[in-house]
């Protein structure tokens, strides 16, 4: 005998609280918060959180906008917009590419590279207030099991 449609969402939704997809999104929004909190203290009020997908996967000699596309996952057409963002925050500045005229090279500027560093120094900050919150060794298997899951499905990361 079939549950009732009814019956089927109570238990769904009794099982919500520890859905694994409800608590990552729920880590993911409490993480974004606390990044942009600490970026904004440090003086970085200008800046979108959505845009720093994009700077840290900026290399230091600088990038093709088609690979930085490709790295940081976003279509060509969102890494525009964001690429005019960065460029009048000055974070970053853009060249025509020596030998293929289609590509442009984005490079950071010394206010880009101050963010980038700024930024790891809250994510440290960030991954030190976790671990206080679960000790040490949780943390340790949490990164591990996290490692393995982004590896598993994304082995070109």
């Amino acid at each position: 005998m079939h549950s009732s449609l009814d019956e089927q969402l109570e238990q769904h939704l009794a099982q919500r609280q520890q859905s694994l997809i409800r608590m990552l999104g729920l880590l993911k929004k409490d993480m974004d918060c606390r990044i942009m909190q600490k970026l904004q203290q440090k003086g970085y009020t200008n800046f979108k959180l959505g845009d720093l997908v994009l700077i840290v996967n900026i290399d230091p000699q600088g990038i093709i906008n088609n690979e930085l596309a490709r790295k940081a996952r976003i279509t060509k057409q969102a890494m525009s917009k964001v690429v005019k963002n960065l460029e009048a925050g000055g974070f970053i500045h853009t060249s025509k590419h020596l030998s293929d005229a289609r590509a442009a090279v984005i490079s950071l500027t010394d206010e880009g590279k101050k963010l980038i560093i700024c930024a790891a120094e809250s994510f440290q900050e960030i991954q030190a207030e976790y671990t206080e919150i679960i000790g040490e060794q949780d943390a340790d298997a949490l990164k591990q099991i996290l490692r393995k899951l982004v590896f598993s499905l994304h082995p070109e990361c």
